[in-house]
């Protein structure tokens, strides 16, 4: 469960901006909120904004935090770390926080760095309501909790500049507090920036060992109004063959790649008197076929879905309805955090004023802003839509072939 998350000097965002799923007073839906020790939680937030106002920048910082978190105990001494800062801040450090639960603990996880090193870092957790240092570091200092020790000897013999203490440490010693915290990165936050995923070979073996999964789907495909009648998926390990290589590379390249293990992925819809290879359909129906599995998969376990412009090449209706499902299941913390376009959601019949935020560009050093609904005076039987495309949340394109 991802409680709050805040990050400076990403791509647009030069100064702090924070995303907070934590509920305010407002009790509008206040059944469909996740309890979690004695605080309210949203399960779903949507970031609108115009185009280049740092909707996007805000979830690159959640995936650059997660890449950081799960593969900093590979980099080599001297790899640079992966950073985009603001292009008026590239001495400054970009720094990144963010609180979650995980197997029912709350943990506080943060660093800041520039392309070379970490300067600082620090990790605490609740497990009994009050929160304790597992550890945190301030340069070349390390300073560990008593049940920790072992943290800051492995610091001494192993810890580079470029290596994040988590990634290191959860990888050569047995904490089940570390490898919580690290499995929340790993398991638990799932991002999808962009429609190019392998979430196909995902999709393609539980459909077709998973017989429920598949019924869901198809029942899912039915209610968007499609007359597929069912769904042919094999997913198979085999080896590379020579045929699939470009002939013209090198021999020694080429002898790397030959009887390599790869992954063959067969997907066809079937049609009452016809069938389809997935690479046939509407990019709609493809995208679909990616997704839900995965988005399934999301429920079942209680996960976080990242998503930039889930909007795209689907209906609005269909993504109202998949962003419905979070803020209405009951059964599942799932949660949803989205930066879309979708005015067709922009609606406080589905969402709480503080699950819809707003990014703008603030002229001065021209840095993105984020502020929620809650924080505007708004009403609950608002026209929200309406006075967005108004611009009175945030500056939107108006107007634009006026001469």
């Amino acid at each position: 469960m991802l409680l709050e998350f805040a990050c400076s000097n990403v791509r647009s965002i030069r100064d702090k901006v924070t995303l907070n799923l934590r509920a305010t007073t407002d009790d509008t839906f206040e059944d469909c909120l996740i309890p979690f020790d004695g605080e309210r939680v949203n399960p779903a937030c949507a970031i609108y904004g115009s185009n280049a106002t740092g909707k996007t920048s805000v979830l690159t910082g959640m995936a650059i935090m997660q890449t950081m978190v799960t593969t900093s105990h590979l980099l080599q001494p001297g790899d640079l770390l992966p950073r985009t800062p603001h292009r008026l801040s590239q001495d400054r450090p970009t720094e990144y926080e963010m609180e979650f639960v995980w197997e029912k603990v709350r943990y506080f996880y943060c660093f800041s760095y520039d392309n070379n090193k970490i300067f600082k870092e620090s990790l605490s957790y609740a497990p009994n309501g009050r929160m304790g240092i597992i550890f945190s570091r301030d340069g070349n200092k390390v300073k560990t909790g008593e049940k920790f020790s072992r943290i800051e000897k492995l610091c001494k013999e192993k810890l580079t500049p470029n290596k994040l203490i988590l990634s290191l440490a959860v990888n050569n010693l047995n904490y089940e507090e570390l490898a919580n915290a690290f499995l929340f990165y790993k398991d638990g936050l799932v991002i999808l920036m962009n429609d190019n995923n392998n979430w196909l070979e995902y999709s393609a073996s539980k459909m077709e060992h998973d017989k429920a999964i598949k019924d869901m789907f198809l029942r899912f495909m039915r209610d968007t109004g499609s007359d597929i009648v069912d769904i042919k998926a094999k997913s198979e390990q085999r080896l590379m063959t020579a045929a699939e290589l470009p002939p013209d590379m090198p021999q020694a390249v080429r002898a790397m790649f030959l009887n390599q293990t790869v992954v063959s992925t067969s997907v066809r819809t079937i049609y009452k008197g016809f069938s389809l290879d997935i690479i046939e359909e509407s990019l709609g129906t493809q995208k679909l076929i990616r997704l839900m599995c995965p988005i399934m998969d999301i429920f079942q376990k209680g996960k976080i879905f990242v998503c930039d412009e889930i909007e795209s090449h689907l209906h609005p209706l269909i993504v109202r309805q998949l962003v419905g499902r979070f803020i209405k299941s009951k059964v599942s913390e799932a949660q949803i955090v989205c930066a879309t376009h979708n005015v067709e959601m922009l609606d406080l019949n589905l969402f709480r004023r503080d699950q819809i935020y707003f990014t703008d560009i603030n002229p001065d050093y021209h840095r993105t802003t984020l502020k929620p609904l809650s924080a505007f005076q708004c009403r609950k039987d608002e026209n929200v839509q309406r006075k967005y495309l108004e611009s009175k949340y945030c500056k939107v394109a108006r107007d634009v072939w006026k001469i």
